[in-house]
């Protein structure tokens, strides 16, 4: 319980903060909230599947795929999330990049 909760914590400021960097990324509050859920909930049930599923183009990229599947599944969560918009799939694999690294920083410091 206390990995889904850093990671909903983490998730959340990490989606801020893209909405605050990023010109082509408008988030509500409301729409943060229930976006915040969505990404966790996909990002624990979905991406799992779908990095087995691609892992050979992963490995055939050299890993860089992970990215395009980060931002994909980015993606789906803003098309899924009223309130919540996203300029398109390059935008959203940037914004994940910066997903990645906060929610390591996040993630390290509150499962401890």
């Amino acid at each position: 319980m206390k990995k889904i909760t850093a990671s909903l914590f983490a998730n959340a400021v990490a989606l801020y903060l893209i909405s605050v960097l990023f010109d082509g990324v408008t988030l509500e509050l409301k729409s943060l909230v229930i976006m915040t859920i969505v990404f966790t909930v996909l990002n624990i049930i979905v991406k799992p599947i779908l990095t087995v599923l691609t892992l050979p183009l992963t490995i055939l990229t050299l890993g860089l795929f992970s990215f395009v599947l980060n931002g994909i599944m980015l993606l789906i969560t803003f098309k899924m999330v009223p309130g919540a918009a996203c300029d398109g799939l390059w935008t959203c694999i940037l914004a994940s990049i910066v997903i990645s690294v906060v929610n390591s920083v996040l993630g390290n410091k509150l499962k401890k």
